[in-house]
């Protein structure tokens, strides 16, 4: 995949986001590790002493130096616990956080005609399951059909 590629499917999913959330909008972010954030569109005013700024809106960072695909399946991770927080502002739940992320790259992917990754994905979260909250989230998923289809299988 190229960055071009990958850029277009995240813009897609900013865009529908955003039309779903006009007041609350979407920011993606590429960085590396180390570097500053900036809010995307905030500038200070001319003739301006001082600014008092509310923001509301989901930032999603994604690291600069990674390979075209991880940044779309790390994107794709982050997606569904964007999703995730929307919903749950006063209940927010990691292990359930979690479990929606991995359902949104394994709904994502494979949207995109982009199967393989999905396999991936999931064979990447299966090794981060033998620590919190992966393990538990993989744990809630096992029943889950999405999550069957695309697990690593046992010697895999």
């Amino acid at each position: 995949m190229t960055s071009e590629q990958v850029q277009a499917i995240v813009q897609k999913y900013v865009n529908e986001w955003n039309t779903e959330n006009p007041n609350y909008p979407m920011w993606i972010v590429l960085a590396g590790p180390g570097d500053p954030l900036n809010i995307p569109g905030a500038t200070f005013p001319q003739n301006t002493a001082g600014m008092e700024q509310p923001i509301n809106a989901h930032l999603i960072v994604l690291n600069k130096n990674m390979v075209a695909e991880s940044i779309l399946t790390t994107f794709a991770h982050e997606y569904g616990h964007a999703v995730y927080r929307r919903g749950h502002t006063h209940n927010f739940n990691d292990v359930d956080s979690e479990v929606a992320a991995i359902r949104s790259s394994l709904t994502i992917l494979p949207k995109e005609d982009l199967e393989p990754l999905a396999y991936r994905e999931a064979k990447a979260i299966n090794e981060m399951a033998a620590k919190e909250p992966y393990k538990s989230a993989v744990q809630r998923l096992e029943s889950d059909s999405l999550w069957r289809k695309y697990r690593p299988q046992p010697g895999e």
